[in-house]
């Protein structure tokens, strides 16, 4: 069942604050464990948080579930030391919409990585050698089309001199199909964009092609047979990670102005994903007065030479600011090496360089856990009522 914690030194909002009085205790002194309450979600506030209505005090929160602004909810506290926990026994009125999202939660948490699995397997799966069993030849040549989609989806030393490669990225792994999808995920899927040539896309029509191709061939030899049902299997697999993908999106962008990217990257041993996380405007408000809207993008790295590495980077209009993380002095030394190439690559973008460093840190793996902590598709279900 889904939970909310409530902070013991939390001071609520509204009256009791002017009093100066704190902890949710005091706002609610009789509270016992076992006690039904009723809330209500007052306002959205941006940046995650919320104010919540529980049984007549308003407090602010920190959401790290999807939580919309009316809708109502029944808890039962479970415990009040250290900390006040209650445990959501129903959300009144839930829509199918949020029934729907509350289940591709539970799809990416079980897997995070899915979609490197997605990669990984499409390297194998789709090779030549592999597809030369296939007697349909427009089912062979959707493979093969599809596998060529695949590798230029993944970053290496051929697609790396595509200075807009996360750009692509987002719409031609079929993410930018997220806004479609948000608007009526109780179907689970959307038609695809006119003439849109994407990976979600391709999955899909693969995979109905492959059952129309069973339905009037039923006497399809048994090692044909196989790679069909193999080939059948990932595509079904494949689009729902990539609807997964957007669904999460949705809703880490409605509740944290945030936008989330897993990125394969060819290393010498295997694909690996690396997490990449947009901010637009971190802080929850709008344009500054000067009318431009900052946008933080944060990089977690996992390299085979260089490591754990984070990549910090603040813009705002043109002006660019990136501070680099390493865990050791001597890929510190490397990278600063490189930081003129990297600066004269970003000014040619069009960037004006504020700021660029390369530090020692080597604290990079808690760094990237206390980040991934708040972000609400990786985290429990919980509320944070805080000051």
């Amino acid at each position: 069942m889904e939970m909310f914690r409530i902070g013991s030194g939390a001071i609520p909002l509204l009256g009791a604050l002017l009093r100066g009085e704190k902890g949710i205790q005091n706002l609610l002194p009789n509270l016992t464990v076992g006690d039904r309450l009723q809330g209500e979600v007052t306002r959205k506030l941006g940046g995650g948080r919320i104010l919540l209505l529980l049984e007549g005090v308003q407090v602010e929160a920190k959401a790290t579930m999807s939580l919309k602004s009316g809708q109502k909810i029944n808890v039962q506290v479970e415990s009040l030391k250290p900390q006040v926990m209650l445990r959501l026994l129903t959300s009144s009125a839930q829509s199918d919409s949020e029934k729907n999202t509350s289940q591709y939660l539970k799809i990416f948490r079980s897997n995070p990585q899915a979609a490197a699995d997605l990669f990984r397997s499409g390297v194998t799966i789709l090779k030549p050698d592999n597809l030369a069993t296939l007697f349909n030849s427009q089912i062979r040549d959707q493979a093969q089309s599809l596998d060529q989609l695949i590798h230029s989806l993944i970053f290496s030393d051929k697609t790396a001199k595509n200075p807009l490669f996360v750009r692509d990225f987002i719409h031609r792994s079929g993410l930018i199909l997220e806004n479609i999808l948000s608007r009526n995920p109780t179907k689970g899927d959307s038609s695809p964009l006119s003439g849109a040539v994407n990976l979600k896309s391709a999955f899909m029509k693969l995979a109905a092609d492959i059952q129309r191709g069973i339905a009037i061939r039923p006497d399809i030899p048994e090692q044909e047979r196989q790679a069909i049902m193999r080939l059948a299997d990932y595509a079904e697999k494949s689009v729902r990670t990539l609807e997964t993908q957007q669904v999460i999106n949705t809703m880490i962008r409605e509740n944290e102005n945030r936008f989330m990217l897993q990125i394969p990257f060819a290393l010498p041993r295997d694909t690996v994903m690396q997490d990449i996380f947009i901010e637009i405007d971190g802080s929850g408000g709008g344009k500054d007065s000067d009318g431009e809207r900052p946008f933080r993008i944060v990089f977690f790295l996992l390299l085979d030479a260089l490591g754990e590495m984070i990549i910090d980077v603040s813009i705002k209009g043109q002006e660019l600011m990136a501070d680099l993380s390493c865990q050791r002095e001597d890929i510190a030394s490397l990278v600063r090496n490189h930081i003129g190439d990297l600066q004269e690559n970003l000014e040619s973008l069009g960037f004006r360089i504020t700021g660029m460093t390369c530090n020692v840190r080597p604290d990079i793996l808690e760094r990237k856990q206390n980040y991934i902590r708040n972000v609400s598709c990786y985290g429990e279900e919980v509320v944070n009522i805080f000051a």
